[in-house]
């Protein structure tokens, strides 16, 4: 609700109504948003160098989100000095993890890329006890992780693989396991930040690490620069950084983070369904077997996080 109380009924059910609409809404973008961008990443890799197009879109975005929290206010408080851990998160987050994902789809699928992100939450969960402030987990926890990684061990095939994309996809779990680690890292820092300037920080140091790795490289297009791959950048910036990001924090503010985690079931299923629908990808049974075992690992680990954070 609104925390507003109407004097009549209709009022009532326009204010009731619209937060309800407005996270529906919400919890779509980022269902769709961030389950469409695997494919987004695979289109722009025909004519960009992974991390120059990484760089770049982070850059573009965190120009145009500088630009609007500006505009709607937002400060960005304090010394340099105090925005160093949040420049450091963003080279994790962006230029480490991000940069591992539009590296990794050079090589692998779109949709397999999105099915290895899906195991982000069991890391986050089997790293959580070793940080000061978070609970440990249960025995039924702890058997939800389990399974997962053993579904991911499905998933990765590594008795099947050839040597390239074996590496590929240990990049890629890689990256969960530093997207995890980073993401209870900033647990501890966010009450330090305004979240949406947290963002374009984040953003703004990621896109200059990837950016720099670029220049190193001597790299910036692969091939033709085609319409595809310049609507693909576009679509990165502006819907999945910062309509996803701003629909990501809108929830955050509403439902607590295990109900936004649930996304978490609908972004691989998305990827793999446009993989397949517009790359002609192929799906086999085993990624299908090895993803329901993950997920269901995932879904026992965030029910019971839900119970314990009850109690």
């Amino acid at each position: 609700g609104s925390g507003r109380r109407g004097g009549g009924g209709v009022r009532s059910a326009v204010v009731t109504t619209r937060p309800r609409f407005g996270l529906a809404l919400a919890y779509t973008a980022v269902c769709i948003i961030w389950g469409s961008t695997y494919l987004a990443i695979k289109v722009g890799l025909a004519s960009f160098d992974p991390f120059f197009f990484a760089g770049l879109r982070y850059l573009l975005a965190a120009s145009i989100g500088y630009v609007l929290v500006r505009w709607r206010g937002v400060r960005f408080a304090g010394s340099f000095r105090q925005w160093i851990p949040a420049f450091a998160v963003g080279v994790l987050f962006v230029a480490v993890c991000n940069g591992a994902v539009f590296w990794s789809e050079t090589r692998l699928d779109s949709g397999f890329t999105a099915l290895l992100i899906t195991a982000a939450p069991l890391w986050t969960a089997a790293l959580a006890p070793l940080t000061p402030g978070e609970g440990k987990l249960s025995p039924t926890a702890w058997g939800g992780v389990v399974a997962g990684f053993v579904g991911t061990v499905l998933l990765i095939e590594p008795w099947r693989s050839g040597h390239v994309e074996l590496v590929a996809a240990l990049v890629v779990e890689g990256s969960a396991v530093v997207w995890a680690a980073t993401s209870l890292w900033v647990r501890v820092l966010r009450e330090r930040y305004h979240p949406f300037a947290l963002t374009v920080a984040q953003m703004a140091s990621g896109a200059a690490v990837l950016l720099t790795v670029a220049a190193v490289r001597g790299r910036t297009l692969v091939g033709p620069l085609t319409p595809e791959a310049v609507a693909a950048l576009g679509f990165l910036v502006v819907f999945g950084s910062l309509v996803a990001f701003g629909s990501y924090f809108y929830l955050l503010n509403h439902w607590d983070a295990s109900r936004v985690a649930t996304s978490t079931y609908i972004n691989p299923v998305v990827a793999l369904v446009l993989g397949a629908a517009l790359l002609g990808e192929q799906v086999s049974w085993n990624m299908v077997v090895g993803v329901a075992v993950v997920l269901a690992g995932v879904a026992v680990v965030l029910r019971e996080q839900r119970a314990a954070a009850a109690h």
